[in-house]
């Protein structure tokens, strides 16, 4: 797509939090990891490896295959809030599924902006001193972050993978 696309559908997903192309069927790995591209994709980094399933190729790699069936993919990714990318220095600013219909599956999609906008004025005050860090690689993340495009503030946390939370002091940017 143009240029002026890429930034439209980024400033879309900036909004709104993640789109969703439905009925998207004959997307190819390559064409995939491509689309990742528009937005600065950069190699991959799994924290549970490739599953045997995964065809071969000089792309797959970057394709972490998760599953509700072992055969097919890794089983019991994710199934607290998270942000992915989490363990990351600098985490992913966006991510793309290729979600495949079985019958099982329940994943589901929160707007961190939302979530932080419920939350009272006193917890949205605390929140933002707090910082995480996450269990797998030592990573602090402030749990309060503003998005880059969008200037809105969001929660960002990894249930299953922070370690600890730290809080810093009232007017203090130590902790």
């Amino acid at each position: 797509p143009s240029d002026t696309v890429v930034k439209a559908l980024e400033e879309e997903m900036a909004e709104r939090g993640f789109l969703v192309f439905k009925r998207q069927k004959d997307v190819s790995v390559d064409q995939l990891i491509e689309a990742t591209k528009w937005w600065g994709g950069r190699a991959m980094h799994s924290t549970h490896g490739v599953h045997p399933a995964t065809p071969p190729g000089p792309n797959m790699r970057h394709i972490f295959r998760l599953s509700n069936d072992r055969t097919h993919g890794i089983l019991g990714v994710g199934p607290q809030w998270h942000n992915d990318g989490s363990f990351e220095g600098a985490p992913f600013s966006h991510v793309a599924y290729h979600i495949l219909e079985n019958g099982g599956g329940g994943t589901h999609f929160c707007h961190q902006g939302i979530a932080f906008d419920l939350l009272d004025e006193e917890t949205q005050e605390f929140w933002s001193r707090l910082t995480s860090v996450n269990s797998n690689s030592g990573v602090l993340h402030p749990v309060v972050h503003t998005h880059p495009i969008s200037g809105r503030k969001s929660v960002w946390l990894h249930m299953g993978m922070t370690g600890a939370v730290i809080e810093k002091l009232k007017d203090s940017e130590g902790f």
